[in-house]
């Protein structure tokens, strides 16, 4: 597993695709943690009628620009189906929330495309504590 750090967010900038209406605490947590080590993060959730405390953008159209680096936390086969739209917006680097969010041939089609990636979750590296712990011994740090 690549090492993972501050620098992998190009231009202190992540598009987190899948801020999560369900796990609201975790999304919060991981948005923090972005934005306390001064990276820019543009929320996106597709889903219609749910309410956020921030801003949460509908459709990549709305963002006011797209990172170059992604932060998925969506499940497998929804991360598979938005790679190429990914890419084809610029798109570079993608951050893969966990092992169980992403298929093999999914990280295939990046190398492929020539997308840098990484599978972990961001807390282990920008979080504190517990998080920071698990992530030295998962290597990511």
């Amino acid at each position: 597993m690549q090492k993972l750090g501050k620098e992998f967010f190009i231009n202190n900038e992540v598009l987190f695709v899948g801020y999560s209406s369900r796990d609201i605490r975790l999304s919060k947590e991981i948005f923090n943690a972005f934005t306390n080590k001064g990276i820019k993060v543009y929320p996106l959730n597709r889903k219609e009628n749910v309410r956020f405390d921030i801003k949460v953008y509908k459709r990549p159209a709305e963002l006011p620009k797209i990172p170059k680096c992604a932060y998925l936390l969506i499940n497998a086969d929804n991360a598979e189906a938005i790679i190429q739209q990914l890419a084809e917006n610029g798109v570079r680097r993608i951050l893969f929330h966990s092992s169980k969010t992403v298929h093999p041939s999914t990280l295939d089609q990046c190398r492929k495309m020539g997308i840098e990636t990484a599978v972990a979750c961001p807390m282990m590296t920008l979080g504190s504590g517990l998080h920071r712990i698990h992530g030295f011994f998962s290597g990511v740090r």
